[in-house]
């Protein structure tokens, strides 16, 4: 195992780093006064320094010394713990660690048994909610007091932007500076431990994000490692370059074999239940090394899926094709064609098409997804969409701005209708934290020249973000209790263009059937006067309306106390609300 591995009964420590070019290793630290020649590491072979130091004390600080054509001070980048970001700063340092490989008692759920609460640590507390003063960047201790709210909206899953130091308190994560050590103004190893355990208590899995495709263009642990013979920047960097940054050198065996005891970090060492791939197009377009960055993918996701079978594996593949899943290996992709198609079609272009690609897993064109947990869809947007990294000047918004803002009544209606019709098509449901509440504006990590953007607690809880959150909650609770709404069936019925209206079917094969029916024009169909094609027989009865009045629609909306049975013509015929979602359960067959 590279980095610095220390015993915990004796703190004895072995450490070990790839460093082909140099030729003598040493660990220097305050154990040692920061002497090099003092402890010196022996080659292993294929560039490899291995070496032991008895009685170290977790915490402890050191680097290595790695001497080319002359000594050069460097922090090793499978370090667990850092100061900082600050790569090559002579005040930075890597520290001894005790790496816990302790377990405990939690199932990752099936992978057709997921609804996912997306979020960022540094900015999901401390506006508004008494915790800690303006402008704060909140950490895994503070996250771990907020999982009651995510579990009370129904959610099992919560996933977290990246963790891994970043340069800077204030960052997405999207630009790793460290990969094995965590950011460090989030916390420690040991309380991102302790808020897994915490979440897997109250029965929430946990998916981190990981940033394999790039490194940041600042700070790098890999930044001129080892580099007296390379002509490009370090035995770790390609020259290919990613609009972020660098992309590592995929093609080595070392390099995937780094990036593989990385992923082994989060599931041995933090008990994670998934990981999500940031960006992997950008592992297919190093078409200059024939591919190796999708063997490179290929390698991860296979050794992963025999260590670790239960785990999810998730791709940032945007656009989505199935060779993500058929080839690539990985269980499922986000795709962004249904959150952009329903978008449209809540803006009445071509309305009931764009409805029909967004359900479903064919998604328009032709690819062939074999489980409706093959695709990951955030139909009112994921952080990319409604987070903002230029002062607001960019059109990315929580999508309830996008309609008019969260005073806007027509804008929170198809709020509403964007998550139920998530909860009700094929796919996994994702939702970014704050669209429970019609956030307003736009999310970043803190401040910018407009304001602060963190997520803010004080809209959780007047009456536009209660009625939002009880909708998300029913609507969770629906998925949940009825099995066809997980499964992959699905069939649509009824279409009317002229209305904008689809009707569509969800069914499992032990007879629970759900009929979903969307409203995304201006006409209210009162009197129980619409007829809609059913091409199933029965009783049905309403289990959802996004038009009631509870999530700010109005009385008698919906058809609360109307059960119709499908008549001689095959429709059953019931009010359709403007603007709305309505799911009906099959109650008895006819």
């Amino acid at each position: 195992m590279i980095g610095a591995n220390r015993n915990p009964k004796n703190g004895d420590t072995t450490f070990r780093v790839w460093a082909p070019n140099a030729g003598q290793v040493d660990v220097v630290g305050d154990f040692n006064d920061w002497q090099p020649n003092l402890n010196t590491l022996s080659s292993t072979g294929n560039g490899y320094w291995e070496g032991e130091i008895k009685n170290l004390n977790a915490g402890d600080k050191y680097k290595y010394v790695l001497h080319n054509e002359k000594p050069k001070f460097r922090i090793d980048p499978a370090t667990r713990e850092t100061l900082d970001s600050r790569t090559n700063n002579v005040d930075n340092y890597g520290m001894i660690t005790t790496i816990d490989t302790s377990s405990h008692d939690f199932n990752t759920p099936d992978f057709n048994d997921l609804i996912i609460y997306q979020c960022h640590v540094g900015s999901l507390c401390g506006r508004n909610d008494n915790m800690h003063r303006d402008n704060w960047t909140s950490t895994f201790v503070d996250v771990g007091q907020k999982l009651q709210y995510v579990k009370d909206m129904g959610f099992n899953v919560i996933e977290f932007l990246p963790v891994q130091e970043f340069q800077g308190d204030r960052s997405w994560g999207y630009n790793p500076s460290f990969y094995f050590a965590l950011e460090s103004a989030f916390g420690t190893p040991r309380e991102l431990k302790a808020l897994v355990k915490r979440c897997h208590d109250m029965g929430l899995a946990v998916i981190f994000d990981v940033v394999f495709n790039h490194i940041s263009n600042v700070h790098s642990s890999f930044w001129e490692f080892d580099d007296c013979r390379e002509e490009h920047k370090g035995i770790y960097l390609s020259d290919f370059n990613t609009p972020w940054g660098p992309a590592p050198a995929f093609w080595k065996q070392e390099v995937k074999d780094f990036f593989y005891e990385n992923l082994k970090m989060y599931f041995d060492e933090f008990n994670a239940d998934g990981l999500r791939f940031d960006a992997t197009r950008y592992f297919e377009k190093n078409k200059g090394w024939d591919n190796d960055g999708w063997r490179f993918m290929q390698y991860l996701t296979y050794r992963s899926k025999q260590a670790y079978p239960s785990k999810y594996l998730i791709a940032e593949h945007i656009g989505d094709h199935d060779s993500i899943v058929n080839s690539a290996g990985f269980h499922g992709t986000w795709t962004k064609t249904p959150y952009e198609c329903v978008k449209d079609a809540l803006n009445k272009n071509d309305s009931v098409n764009n409805l029909k690609k967004a359900i479903g897993t064919n998604l328009g064109h032709g690819q062939n997804y074999a489980y409706s947990w093959n695709l990951i869809k955030y139909l009112l947007g994921s952080h990319d969409e409604c987070g903002d990294m230029d002062n607001g000047a960019k059109n990315h918004r929580y999508y309830v701005e996008y309609f008019g803002g969260r005073e806007n009544w027509y804008a929170k209606a198809k709020a509403r209708m964007a998550w139920a019709l998530n909860v009700a098509g094929q796919g996994t449901p994702m939702m970014f934290m704050g669209n429970e509440c019609n956030m307003h504006g736009y999310w970043h990590d803190g401040k910018d020249t407009h304001g602060d953007h963190r997520f803010d607690w004080n809209l959780t809880g007047d009456l536009t973000g209660l009625a939002m959150r009880k909708l998300v909650s029913h609507a969770n609770r629906v998925r949940w209790d009825h099995p066809s709404l997980r499964s992959g069936m699905l069939h649509v019925t009824h279409e009317d263009h002229d209305n904008h209206i689809i009707a569509f079917k969800r069914w499992n094969h032990s007879g629970d059937v759900i009929l979903v029916v969307v409203n995304a024009g201006d006409a209210n169909f009162q009197n129980h006067s619409y007829g809609v094609k059913t091409e199933q027989a029965g009783l049905w009865s309403q289990v959802l309306c996004t038009q009631d009045k509870a999530y700010g629609g109005w009385d008698g909306a919906g058809n609360a106390y109307h059960e119709p049975w499908t008549q001689a013509d095959g429709h059953i015929y019931i009010n359709i609300p403007k603007w709305s979602v309505l799911l009906f359960k099959l109650k008895a067959m006819g």
